[in-house]
């Protein structure tokens, strides 16, 4: 891996310009301060403001939400925001159940439409069963 393995967790510069252009257009966000290229301060219209951490985790497990929540416990959304990453079934309950958000990129921008477990609940329009 030409990159030593940096871009493993942490997320490419166009993945990082990609979600400020999205909290920037979101109609749910009113204003959100970086704290760091990871670490987001949302405020939401009419909804409770949200605590982002943004990952390059290809997949993202248990080890790996426990691991962001350790560093940083005021978390309340995970977001592994390239097209291709994931998480493991496990890992979503888990975040779930202890009112952490875990969600893949298209996920996160309607989920941040919600509040509550709406918000932790959010499946995506394409992987919804009808």
């Amino acid at each position: 891996m030409p990159d030593g393995g940096y871009y493993a967790k942490v997320p490419r510069s166009e993945s990082i310009e990609a979600v400020r252009r999205a909290l920037y257009r979101h109609s749910a966000v009113s204003d959100y301060k970086e704290i760091t290229p990871q670490l987001y301060e949302i405020s939401r219209i009419g909804r409770s403001a949200v605590k982002l951490y943004v990952t390059n985790v290809y997949t993202v497990g248990m080890a790996d939400v426990q691991e962001i929540l350790e560093e940083n416990p005021s978390v309340t959304c995970i977001l592994t925001v390239s097209a291709w990453n994931s998480y493991t079934g496990r890992a979503k309950e888990y975040a779930k159940s202890i009112n952490v958000g875990l969600f893949r990129f298209y996920e996160w921008l309607g989920a941040l439409n919600y509040d509550g477990d709406k918000l932790l609940d959010y499946i995506a329009p394409s992987e919804r069963d009808d």
